[in-house]
């Protein structure tokens, strides 16, 4: 993911195959307006960087309003409920704090250095998405500076075809973002119960817990409740020094009606583990009620070392396939040696979201699943073997148990998977992708943007 960029670890991965060739450091729309129209007079192409994880904090701070109600620019109604108004390169870190200042939060990420234009636009997932549907179904409106260097402002009622797109169509396909709205939320209490579970690795005991467990899953998202499960069936822990096989499951219940509403609904599941496979797993268990999103945020957000070389891959997973008989047989080859993560961040919130406008370009597989899969290989010293071996094996056993489902846009490897559009257009699950068809081209036409997807001008 990082592209083996050098950083100031010396001892990363370093090429220098990664730097541009011009760089800008843009700090207004105005700014990003040269150097588009700079890129576009020199047929130069243009790579949009926002944080891209950024652990350098690179990134535009300060530009926040904040709205009791909202009227989009051109429209004559307007909406009531409560926004703010960001720089598109405003880190989730800084903007959860801000809304925490008025008692209020928004559906973001769980990643400090995530910002708000990489996210969006690739739909953007969240510990509330279950209830409140994805980032991109958020948006009430975006300025962004188009590849003809026009800085425009597009929402439901002018530049419908531009506001549609970015939201979920993908990050600096369409221009640069420099401004977006989102809808925020009152701030309410949320319940976390952090289980974690060892057993012998790769071990038919692991396999048909993992297989109860996840199972359990629908029944878990009908109750309002969010997880976030980390499944490595063959690690060695810092703490000991055998392998072991390893899960951890952080269960996420918004507006408990008491201190033990999440504990209460997962006790069955694990006293079921406790009495079938009495003493052949160790597990640990933590139940805490946070005040809001935002100190759960602070206990949680990923606070991992910058420099990890990463391949990942992405499967989106309805939730008749959890009970699939061939599911546990899938999940294996999914996760190989590696191991992976299942994150429940979508529901009834995602599948009847009602974005403005009518729709948005998130992928539609998102409106049908339960659960994203994300596949990240922790060897990396043989790069070209695990990026064939994330879409060509892993990748493609879920693949393979849900065809018609897709990808994750924000977390997915593209390699191996140059269709043509016309191919995509064809797949039920990129129907909704036909409509940016004619923008996509006239973006294209003007040799300023990548566009990834998109083959030989089709």
């Amino acid at each position: 993911m990082n592209n083996d960029s050098c950083i100031p670890d010396s001892s990363a991965p370093c090429t220098g195959l990664g730097y541009p060739v011009y760089v800008v450091n843009a700090s207004s729309a105005d700014d990003i307006k040269v150097a588009v129209d700079f890129a576009r007079e020199n047929n130069i192409r243009v790579n949009v960087k926002a944080s891209g994880h950024d652990y350098l904090k690179r990134y535009m701070v300060g530009q926040y309003e904040f709205h009791d109600r909202f009227k989009p620019e051109g429209c004559s109604t307007t909406i009531n409920t409560t926004a703010v108004t960001a720089g598109a390169g405003s880190y989730v870190s800084d903007i959860y704090h801000q809304l925490n200042l008025r008692n209020q939060t928004v559906v973001d990420g769980m990643g400090k250095e995530v910002t708000m234009g990489g996210y969006l636009t690739g739909g953007g997932h969240s510990p509330l998405s279950h209830v409140y549907g994805l980032g991109a179904d958020q948006v009430y409106e975006i300025e962004t500076v188009t590849p003809t260097g026009e800085i425009v402002k597009a929402n439901e009622c002018q530049n419908a075809d531009l506001f549609w797109a970015v939201r979920g169509g993908g990050g600096g396909t369409f221009g640069v973002l420099t401004k977006v709205t989102v809808r925020t939320f009152p701030a309410s209490p949320i319940a976390l119960y952090d289980f974690k579970l060892q057993a012998a690795p790769n071990s038919t005991v692991y396999w048909d817990i993992m297989g109860h467990l996840l199972a359990q899953l629908p029944d878990l998202s009908a109750a309002n409740v969010s997880a976030f499960t980390y499944l490595y069936p063959n690690i060695t822990p810092s703490e000991s020094g055998g392998p072991v096989a390893s899960f951890e499951g952080v269960f996420a219940l918004p507006e408990p009606t008491s201190s033990s509403s999440l504990e209460d609904l997962l006790t069955p599941i694990w006293r079921y583990v406790n009495e079938t496979y009495p003493n052949q797993t160790v597990t640990q268990a933590k139940s805490t009620v946070y005040p809001n999103l935002y100190s759960l945020f602070l206990d949680f957000a990923d606070d991992s070392a910058a420099g990890v070389d990463k391949v990942v891959g992405s499967w989106l997973l309805p939730p008749d396939t959890l009970t699939d008989d061939a599911f546990t047989d899938a999940l294996i080859s999914f996760l190989g040696n590696s191991g992976g993560r299942l994150y429940m961040v979508s529901g009834r919130g995602v599948w009847n979201a009602q974005p403005r406008g009518g729709s948005d370009a998130v992928n539609p597989a998102w409106r049908k699943a339960l659960v994203h899969a994300d596949w990240t290989p922790l060897n990396t010293t043989q790069q070209a073997a695990a990026e064939d071996g994330v879409n060509k094996v892993q990748t493609e056993a879920l693949r393979q148990l849900v065809p018609e489902s897709g990808a994750y846009l924000n977390e997915h490897r593209h390699i191996g998977m140059n269709r043509t559009f016309s191919e995509l257009s064809g797949d039920p699950t990129m129907r909704d992708y036909c409509r940016s068809r004619s923008l996509l081209i006239r973006m294209m036409c003007s040799g300023v943007m990548f566009v990834l997807g998109v083959k030989d001008g089709k």
